[in-house]
């Protein structure tokens, strides 16, 4: 009896704790009782712990730019509508407490993020949408299910850490800057005036922006 203890604890030593709760025991127990009986196990821990880590390729492959080996998690700071924004910052929860390093992209920060998940997804879809290594993990319910089942870490495995839970220096965090060139009215004065175009006057022609977005804003220098 005391062999078969033995064997038994040093079987669970070698299994997760996420495929032990409910999963494991009964069919270690299980196979201990065959072996001790001559007979073959019915299935080898191995088998059960591959079926239930999630594999990456039961995700749609859908790669946004600069995703094929990262995380990249698309959302908005606009609070408009509630749930959306709480969406938002329960994966942003959920990743930070692994420590990885993640690129977030506001659509409400930026136009171009916004036309790039569309192009992405092949629709006008609302985040949060999250991609890891290429490919499409899905919004909040996915991925709350996954972490509940301990398979979102799985997934995450390759990741390199954040190298610090700080926010930017440059930033804060937003990822974005008022631009220095307009000041954020998007506006800058030309060099050529209404004097070289007609005889009213010579005021300096107001042009637009070239240097920040439709918000006014120019992408952070530090942590982009």
């Amino acid at each position: 009896m005391k062999g078969v203890g033995g064997r038994f604890f040093a079987k669970l030593k070698s299994i997760s704790t996420n495929v032990k709760q409910g999963l494991v025991l009964p069919t270690v127990i299980s196979d201990i009782k065959n072996e001790e009986n001559g007979r073959a196990p019915m299935i080898s821990l191995e088998e059960i712990i591959e079926k239930n880590v999630p594999d990456s390729v039961e995700f749609e492959e859908k790669c946004p730019p600069g995703g094929s080996d990262a995380v990249i998690l698309y959302t908005t700071s606009l609070r408009g509508i509630r749930k959306t924004f709480e969406d938002c910052n329960t994966i942003r929860f959920l990743l930070g407490s692994f420590r990885v390093s993640y690129d977030e992209r506001d659509v409400s920060m930026h136009m171009e993020f916004r036309e790039e998940l569309w192009r992405t997804l092949g629709g006008r879809v609302i985040p949060p949408r999250l991609f890891i290594k290429g490919r499409h993990i899905g919004g909040v319910e996915e991925v709350v299910g996954l972490h509940e089942q301990g398979k979102l870490i799985d997934l995450l495995n390759g990741i390199p850490r954040s190298p610090t839970t700080a926010p930017c220096k440059g930033c804060g965090g937003i990822r974005f800057r008022i631009c220095f060139s307009c000041n954020g009215s998007r506006k800058v004065v030309s060099e050529e005036t209404d004097d070289d175009h007609s005889d009213h006057s010579d005021t300096p022609l107001p042009i637009s922006c070239v240097e920040c977005n439709e918000n006014g804003l120019t992408k952070c220098q530090v942590c982009f």
